[in-house]
């Protein structure tokens, strides 16, 4: 799974999308801003011609389920779960943070990264993984969103003592960060704060590949944003 897969990404202000088939990656991607709603279907009609393709084609469907824009996550998740229902086919809802942690693997051949993201009210969302053969990256503790003074640490048995790499826009607020989690700045290092889309896509097709192939994908009714903050516990 899959020799045909469409991706799908409405989470930042520029929509694109990807389709995976036989092995290679072809894309769009808007120059203009928050106009997903209308430009994202006729982006994945004008792909799937491009490679003589149609939507009867696909096998699978993977879109990025944040976290991101609000509306954005809503508009890809829509589409994803529009287009699965009417094709019969998987669907699959991959985290953002997750997409960034492959990028980061794939472009500094590091096996151990923390992403940080912006969110509202000084807030970020934060993430650990460290990557795996099997299904790309496996996420270590949870997911979270918060201020950098509560995010919680993991384990000291799977923090030290690797080095780790550190990606995305939150970590402007690196020090603080960095203090609660205990780690020292020697044994990270920090990236871009943005992968390029064509990466962002490679990575989405990447990791959506492998978690097909693990029975991942689901049927479309099935699919959720993956707003985060719903998801956490801290009882």
């Amino acid at each position: 799974m899959s020799n045909c897969l469409l991706a799908i990404d409405t989470t930042s202000a520029r929509c694109s999308t990807a389709i995976l088939l036989n092995g290679k990656l072809h894309t769009r991607s808007s120059d203009r801003e928050r106009q997903a709603a209308q430009l994202i279907l006729p982006m994945i009609e004008d792909l799937m011609s491009s490679v003589d393709s149609s939507l009867a084609d696909l096998e699978g469907i993977a879109v990025a389920a944040g976290p991101g824009s609000f509306t954005g996550i809503r508009i890809g998740i829509g589409v994803a779960q529009g287009l699965g229902l009417s094709l019969s086919i998987p669907v699959l809802a991959l985290s953002n943070l997750a997409i960034m942690a492959m990028a980061a693997i794939a472009e500094n051949t590091c096996d151990n990264v923390m992403v940080s993201m912006k969110a509202r009210d000084s807030e970020v969302y934060f993430a650990s993984y460290r990557g795996s053969e099997l299904d790309g990256v496996m996420l270590l503790g949870q997911e979270q969103v918060c201020r950098p003074a509560n995010i919680q640490r993991l384990p000291a048995a799977e923090i030290e003592p690797q080095r780790w790499y550190a990606t995305g826009d939150g970590w402007d607020q690196r020090d603080e960060i960095l203090r609660t989690l205990r780690r020292d700045t020697e044994h990270v290092q920090f990236g871009q704060t943005q992968p390029a889309v064509e990466l962002h896509l490679g990575e989405l097709c990447k990791l959506a590949k492998l978690r097909f192939a693990l029975g991942e994908g689901v049927a479309a009714e099935q699919v959720i944003p993956n707003y985060i903050k719903e998801q956490l516990d801290y009882s």
